[in-house]
């Protein structure tokens, strides 16, 4: 933008919210530029609302102008989602970061889109409830963005998705205008579910700015174990029959052979096999808990299971996640580049996918470590690659093709938990062809100027 164009944007923004929150510098902009992928395109400015009305000014200026406006919580995004890859506007949302209401008789929260998910149930753990979706980056990740991208993580087979759990939401539109969503009653068989369509929406339909909850009552007993296997598929085939016989484990997480050599670079962890179950069961008596561990534990050792390590102590369940969440950090320190997917498949079919993502490994020559949420079919085959390195990023890109590829002939999907953003983007309508139109349909009656978070999705 030239200098006097950006001096008027710039003067324009200005009138919008006070000076002090538009930011156009660019060692300002750099930090807005990327998130947890490779992906960079540096926004003209970004604004840091305090207000629901100031996102309005915001919205409304930008549709009238033909700015692109990119939402953003803390940047934790693993596909570009928050990457303003038009430049634009990036609204920063991270100052509407209030708890405004805990509702203890209905369990319900009402927040704004900046509060840090590890700090509401930091807030609700005193008062014996928990929001449940777990993802990985909780301690940073805000809850606006788990809306946008219909975040989950460990604890998902039990209680399912950010989705499952959203009671209201105001959103403000790509004209503008502010619209509220859903009720606070227990259940509505009254209209659309537009509280479904704009979870997982990515931003593309307009702008979060307030959030209602649903609540759990925080479990009070608990029973982990480790669950050393010979081989991924025969870990995948007991996870299946975990499953099938309705034992509602609260994680059952898999760890590959490779993802486990490089934690134990990092990390002190008394686990080994060729793939390893992290399994927890959870409840209100400890009788009932150790006795469903148990049932679990007798299905892996009918099922190949080499070893047990049960975590007999809190410390021992502790160091069990612990090692788990090492996961990604500890393979982003092993290599220079990382490219993490999220294929997701249906459980029977879990074995088929680990045995394919081995087959793809060897086949492409690229090193793939394995680790994920196997107990809902949600796998993140991570490829240990440098960027530097045409060739190997060339081989890396061909196996990803082929890794979706994979996970849709098995009935499958590109993402469980991350979104499409921008690096999934060219594969959306192999999993939704004549679909994709409907969706650009439904685009344009919630954003008509196509200003929200354009290129992304699809």
């Amino acid at each position: 933008m030239a200098c006097g164009g950006k001096e008027r944007m710039k003067a324009g923004l200005e009138s919008l919210i006070e000076s002090g929150r538009v930011l156009t510098e660019p060692e300002e902009l750099v930090t807005y530029a990327y998130d947890a992928t490779e992906h960079r395109c540096l926004p003209e400015a970004v604004l840091r609302p305090v207000s629901e009305e100031e996102v309005v000014r915001i919205v409304r200026y930008a549709a009238e102008e033909g700015i692109a406006v990119t939402a953003r919580g803390a940047g934790t995004s693993l596909s570009g989602c928050a990457v303003p890859c038009e430049g634009g506007i990036v609204i920063d949302m991270n100052l509407m970061g209030r708890i405004k209401a805990v509702d203890e008789a209905n369990r319900l929260a009402t927040v704004e889109p900046g509060v840090v998910y590890g700090r509401l149930n930091e807030e609700l753990s005193s008062r014996g409830l928990f929001f449940p979706p777990d993802p990985g980056s909780g301690s940073v990740c805000t809850i606006g963005g788990m809306v946008s991208t219909n975040a989950s993580g460990i604890r998902a087979v039990k209680y399912g998705t950010t989705r499952d759990y959203v009671q209201k939401l105001r959103v403000v539109t790509g004209s503008g205008e502010v619209v509220e969503l859903g009720s606070l009653a227990p259940k509505s068989s009254n209209g659309y579910d537009l509280i479904g369509l704009f979870v997982g929406s990515e931003g593309t339909l307009g702008v979060v700015t307030e959030i209602t909850l649903r609540l759990k009552k925080r479990p009070t007993s608990f029973a982990a174990a480790s669950v050393s296997f010979g081989s991924m598929e025969e870990a995948g085939r007991a996870v299946g029959r975990i499953i099938a016989r309705g034992l509602d484990p609260s994680v059952l997480e898999l760890m590959d052979e490779a993802t486990l050599r490089v934690v134990k670079l990092y990390q002190d962890i008394d686990v080994e096999g060729r793939a390893v179950l992290l399994m927890e069961m959870d409840g209100f008596t400890e009788e009932a808990v150790k006795e469903r561990l148990e049932e679990a534990v007798r299905i892996c050792t009918g099922t190949g299971a080499v070893e047990v390590k049960r975590a007999s102590t809190e410390s021992e369940r502790t160091a069990l996640w612990r090692a788990r969440r090492a996961a990604f950090p500890s393979l982003a320190r092993y290599r220079p580049t990382l490219v993490l997917e999220d294929v997701t498949v249906p459980i029977s079919r879990l074995p088929e996918m680990l045995a394919e993502i081995e087959r793809i490994s060897g086949a492409h020559g690229i090193e793939i470590a394995t680790f994920g949420h196997a107990g809902d079919g949600n796998l993140h085959p991570t490829m240990l690659v440098d960027s530097r390195n045409k060739a190997e990023m060339e081989q890396a890109k061909e196996a990803m093709d082929d890794l979706f590829r994979s996970a849709l002939a098995l009935g499958g999907t590109l993402t469980g938990e991350h979104g499409i953003g921008l690096s999934k983007k060219a594969y959306s309508r192999l999993e939704h062809g004549g679909a994709i139109e409907v969706m650009e349909q439904i685009k344009k009656v919630f954003d008509p100027k196509g200003i929200m978070n354009p290129g992304k999705g699809f």
